[in-house]
C-alpha cells in the first residue's frame, strides 16, 4: 500500500489516492458503528465525523501533492509504531510511518497517513496526514 501511495503522490494520481482511502460508505456503515465515538451517549453524529475527516484529508493531500510534485520516491520500509487496536470486524494500525528516499538521497520517514484499517488483509488509509 505504501508503495502505491508514494507512486500516486509523485504522479498526482488522485483517483488512486482516493481508492486507497476509506470511503464514506465504508466509514459510515462498517467502521463508525464499532468506534467508541459512535456510542449514543457521546452524541457525535457520523456525518459530522465524516465531514471533519474530509476537511483534514483534503488539506493533507494538497500539501502532500505539492511536496511530492517533482519527486520519484523509492520505498525503503514502513512501520506502525503505535498500538494495534482490535475491533469486531477490523484492526487499526496506528502511528504509521513510510520510509523512502528521493533523488538518490538518504532515507527519510514521514507520516503520509497515520492510521491504517485492516479488514482481513485488505488495507485502507483512514485519511492522509498533514506533515
Amino acid at each position: 500500500m505504501a508503495r502505491r501511495v508514494l507512486a500516486a503522490l509523485s504522479t498526482r494520481d488522485t483517483a488512486t489516492l482516493g481508492a486507497l482511502r476509506l470511503s464514506e460508505g465504508e466509514h459510515n456503515q462498517m467502521v463508525w458503528p464499532e468506534l467508541p465515538a459512535s456510542a449514543p451517549e457521546v452524541n457525535y453524529p457520523v456525518d459530522f465525523a465524516w465531514t471533519n475527516i474530509g476537511i483534514r484529508n483534503r488539506a493533507a493531500l494538497a500539501t502532500l501533492l505539492y511536496d511530492f510534485r517533482d519527486a520519484e520516491p523509492e520505498l525503503t520500509g514502513t512501520e506502525c509504531r503505535g498500538p494495534t487496536q482490535s475491533f469486531e470486524s477490523f484492526v487499526v494500525h496506528t502511528n504509521c510511518w513510510v520510509e523512502f528516499r528521493t533523488d538518490g538521497g538518504g532515507p527519510r520517514a514521514q507520516q503520509l497517513y497515520k492510521d491504517v484499517l485492516d479488514w482481513d488483509g485488505e488495507l485502507k488509509v483512514f485519511r492522509y496526514y498533514e506533515p
